[in-house]
């Protein structure tokens, strides 16, 4: 009865009153399992096996526009992660904006996905271990608290800039001792970061061009350092054949424990970031991806690698890596698919090197 009041309540209403709002979201997980062994000077260590369900990006959101006059709309959205581990808890936790769009392009404040995580058709896997997607490869994606404009499309281009202020990137970042409330802090400098960002489609064809500065990207013996990162992304997806390269290069984006953590798949934690005084490394990468639908069911492989990282004293042995990761999607309906992968990732060589190897099988559900 109290479900039928409601209803009828609900009907009562104007139907402009939800007219320009949209509810939307993944719901997306399974089962992973995987085991890394480690080789330190010769000797072998190798960790239990870990089965867990886990949860590959689930989410839910709102979104709404508003016509107020000259080609002119009015643009939010807050979006969240919805984790069927029950790990995540908040409002807006990944994208959360207000803004305006006309036929100069867009305008939008508040936390904004980057050029860098807007691009990444190249990992289109589901997973939570990076071993079972291209995690390494795109960990330069983010969304940040910013402004971002938005040109509109010219002849199949477009471009995009953006900005975070330096004291919301500082506080989000967490770096050093706060000495006042504002997020400055006592060792670093200017913090402030910029984005920006080209894209190009014409008949299936893509090509992107990513661009992120940080000033005080990190902290070296007290010393702050900017850092860098540039990343492109071209391929083919169309007619059911999706074929994807990609090449980064970064220039004290990450510090020497931050980059060994992520190639070694390794947890490095917001206490790990502010106690890093490693120096920084340049870095280079290149990954590929191809895949073809056949049907309802969806194979593909990728391929990612990395190069010995660099510092100031030179190239730092135990700092490349390798990755393969094979799978297939079986979709049932155009919102439901099941899922089903493994991969491997090894970082380092020789005497000296981490090895892991993981699968999945799960479901992902988009309404």
């Amino acid at each position: 009865m109290k479900k039928s009041l409601i209803a009828l309540s609900l009907a009562a209403l104007p139907v402009a009153a939800f007219a320009d709002v949209t509810l939307y979201g993944q719901i997306k997980g399974g089962v992973e399992v995987s085991q890394t062994k480690v080789k330190e000077g010769g000797v072998t260590t190798k960790d239990h096996t870990k089965t867990e369900i886990a949860d590959f990006g689930s989410r839910i959101g709102f979104k709404g526009h508003e016509h107020v006059g000259n080609n002119l709309n009015a643009i939010w959205k807050v979006e969240q992660k919805t984790s069927i581990a029950g790990t995540d808890k908040g409002w807006g936790n990944r994208e959360a904006y207000i803004g305006l769009e006309g036929g100069f392009g867009t305008i939008r404040a508040g936390k904004i996905a980057t050029q860098l995580d807007d691009m990444g058709t190249i990992d289109p896997w589901e997973y939570n271990n990076n071993a079972l997607g291209l995690g390494v490869f795109t960990r330069t994606a983010t969304k940040v608290v910013s402004a971002r404009y938005d040109t509109p499309v010219f002849g199949g281009f477009s471009a995009n800039v953006q900005y975070t202020p330096r004291d919301n990137q500082t506080e989000a970042r967490g770096l050093g001792t706060n000495v006042d409330g504002t997020g400055r802090t006592n060792n670093l400098g200017d913090t402030s970061a910029y984005y920006a960002g080209l894209n190009y489609e014409n008949s299936g064809f893509f090509a992107q061009y990513g661009l992120g500065y940080k000033k005080s990207a990190y902290v070296a013996n007290n010393a702050s350092k900017s850092g860098q990162v540039h990343r492109v992304e071209a391929g083919y997806d169309a007619n059911n054949l999706f074929v994807g390269l990609g090449y980064q290069y970064t220039n004290g984006w990450d510090s020497l424990d931050s980059y060994a953590a992520a190639i070694t798949n390794t947890e490095y934690t917001d206490a790990d970031r502010a106690a890093d005084d490693s120096a920084g490394v340049k870095t280079h990468e290149a990954a590929i991806t191809g895949a073809y639908r056949f049907g309802n069911v969806t194979p593909r492989l990728s391929y990612a690698h990395g190069f010995k990282a660099k510092t100031a004293s030179g190239k730092v042995d135990g700092t490349q890596y390798k990755q393969v990761v094979v799978g297939a999607d079986y979709d049932f309906s155009k919102r439901t698919t099941a899922m089903v992968s493994a991969g491997w990732l090894k970082a380092g060589s020789g005497e000296n090197k981490a090895e892991t190897t993981a699968g999945l099988v799960g479901l992902r559900h988009k309404f």
